[in-house]
């Protein structure tokens, strides 16, 4: 198995997580299905060397029929986490608002008892906002 391999195999309980944390957030706000296609799976994943600590990271992305990317996760050395996916339309309740994505994060995963007090292994997510225009 090779390293690529191996480690998307390693952050699958993450992944998941994350996708399922994005997948919850965007259907309280727009129902059942809208992010069907978010899953650990469908996404092209490759390693980068992180500029700053120098550690591995691994990134996976989904992309549209043409080839842009509509969402990412991003799994760093540290064991932090992140993911995002586009949902492009207007606030359902808020007219103020446009969504752009929702977006998901974990800290590192250290342990029930210290994710509980730090937030840190157990995903969180929120919708990324602009100003409608």
């Amino acid at each position: 198995m090779d390293c690529l391999q191996q480690r998307i195999n390693e952050l699958r309980p993450r992944a998941d997580a994350l996708c399922a944390a994005l997948r919850r957030e965007a259907e309280r706000w727009f129902g059942t299905g809208v992010l069907a296609g978010c899953v650990p799976d469908g996404a092209a994943y490759r390693l980068e060397r992180d500029a700053a600590s120098g550690a591995e990271t691994l990134v996976g992305e989904w992309l549209d029929a043409r080839g842009y990317r509509i969402g990412m996760l991003v799994f760093h050395g540290d064991g932090s986490c992140f993911g995002e996916f586009d949902l492009v339309r207007m606030h359902p309740r808020d007219p103020r608002w446009f969504v752009e994505a929702v977006e998901a994060w974990a800290g590192a995963a250290t342990g029930a008892a210290a994710d509980a007090a730090a937030g840190g292994g157990t995903p969180r997510a929120d919708l990324r906002l602009l100003a409608a225009p």
